[in-house]
């Protein structure tokens, strides 16, 4: 993982008063297939999911292709098998994989071609979401 690319990384050194002013207060456990998933997210996190009239459903993905990647997708409606950690706030994990490795298409749409459902993927669940809504967007992060 590049630590430095990540949302968590700082870039600038103003990141560092923002997240001391919007720290990760807000927090909740639930289970995903017998495993135990801590999520935290900030004020303007709660803020935004309060004003909302329906949940936020937050897939966690391990995506498979040219390389493996951790994608957090926020989708506002959703079929997918999610677990509610509030009224206003569901998870899901999925591990994925992409039916090719074409480096245009990956880095453009992230074809899925199935979900991996092997006892092995159903061990790669995360222990922790990391949620913040920052300049009208939806930000996460999880950790493995």
């Amino acid at each position: 993982m590049n630590i430095h690319a990540s949302y968590f990384s700082i870039k600038n050194p103003l990141e560092i008063l923002d997240r001391w002013l919007n720290p990760f207060r807000h927090s909740s456990a639930t289970d995903i297939r017998h495993k135990q998933i801590n999520v935290k997210w900030t004020q303007r996190a709660e803020q935004a999911l309060k004003s909302r009239d329906g949940s936020l459903t937050i897939e966690m993905q391990i995506y498979f292709s040219c390389v493996v990647k951790k994608r957090v997708i926020f989708h506002e409606q959703s079929d997918l098998e999610a677990f509610a950690v509030n009224d206003k706030l569901r998870i899901a994990s999925r591990t994925v994989r992409s039916d090719n490795c074409d480096a245009n298409e990956f880095a453009k749409n992230f074809p899925v071609k199935e979900e991996l459902t092997s006892s092995s993927a159903d061990k790669m669940l995360p222990s922790s979401l990391y949620i913040d809504f920052k300049d009208q967007q939806w930000i996460g992060e999880f950790s493995i």
